[in-house]
């Protein structure tokens, strides 16, 4: 989902749950921070590789060595150095988006995605790692680094020492997850069909300090044709809390979630 930062109605959520809890205030339960932080890391790093991936199967020299299209892309800027595929693989693809460069879902990145193949991008097992060279996504810096592993239309990818910082504040976020193309596979032409889903699990320190575990329970589903995660669930276990669920819904393309904190359900925007 390109769009996965979650903006909540604190007040109204605090408000809520305060008169839901107001004979047992000792066990009021109003911590959103961690939900916030891993919606904001992970709405990133779940987009960067389905962004790759569409780039790439039709990319002369990483798909194939030989001549083949190419996918029209105005943000980012796709290249391959020619001079890269002479000796074989490895080959790296370059995704720049300049200065500042504003996406189909309104945000504004600027820097380099570095994605490096290790053999030809056809289907077979393949391991591409990627990096994130001065990435920025509405001033919010993300780092870290990204690692897939292909085999045919399944992946493995897994985020180690991810960051997203601002000023005033740092999330760390790493993740392992399943990542499967569910549709589009045989439309290379047009990676706006494709759709994928995610299972696994991740963990992060929030803004303040205090760790969080996630676990999908349903997997995630993201389209290049939404903006949003249009389905799936998952848990956040804040420490010292307990565990919360997160419901984007049953596939409709909206900005609307829910959150469950201790039997109590709120709806909220994703944004």
């Amino acid at each position: 989902m390109n769009k996965f930062i979650v903006q909540f109605s604190f007040f109204g959520l605090i408000a809520g749950l305060f008169l839901l809890g107001s004979c047992k205030r000792e066990e009021l339960d109003t911590e959103t921070v961690s939900t916030t932080d891993n919606a904001l890391c992970e709405s990133e790093f779940l987009r960067i590789f389905p962004e790759a991936n569409g780039i790439a199967i039709g990319e002369e020299g990483v798909q194939r060595v030989v001549p083949g299209f190419s996918v029209f892309s105005v943000c980012p800027n796709d290249s391959v150095n020619p001079a890269d595929t002479l000796d074989g693989f490895p080959v790296t693809l370059f995704l720049d988006f300049g200065t500042g460069c504003v996406g189909n879902d309104g945000k504004t990145r600027k820097g380099m995605i570095r994605c490096i193949f290790m053999n030809p991008y056809d289907g077979a097992d393949d391991t591409v790692n990627i990096s994130l060279d001065n990435y920025y996504v509405n001033d919010i810096h993300y780092e870290g680094t990204v690692q897939v592993i292909r085999s045919t239309n399944s992946f493995t990818q897994t985020v180690s020492n991810g960051r997203c910082t601002k000023s005033g504040w740092e999330i760390l976020w790493s993740s392992t997850r399943t990542c499967t193309w569910v549709s589009g596979q045989n439309t290379p032409s047009d990676p706006n069909d494709d759709i994928f889903e995610f299972t696994g699990n991740a963990s992060g320190t929030n803004r303040e300090g205090k760790t969080f575990d996630v676990t999908i329970t349903s997997p995630l589903v993201r389209g290049k044709h939404c903006a949003y995660i249009t389905k799936g669930t998952l848990d956040i276990t804040p420490e010292g809390k307990k565990t919360r669920t997160v419901d984007f819904g049953n596939g409709a393309c909206d900005n609307k979630a829910t959150l469950t904190i201790n039997g109590n359900t709120f709806q909220f925007n994703l944004q």
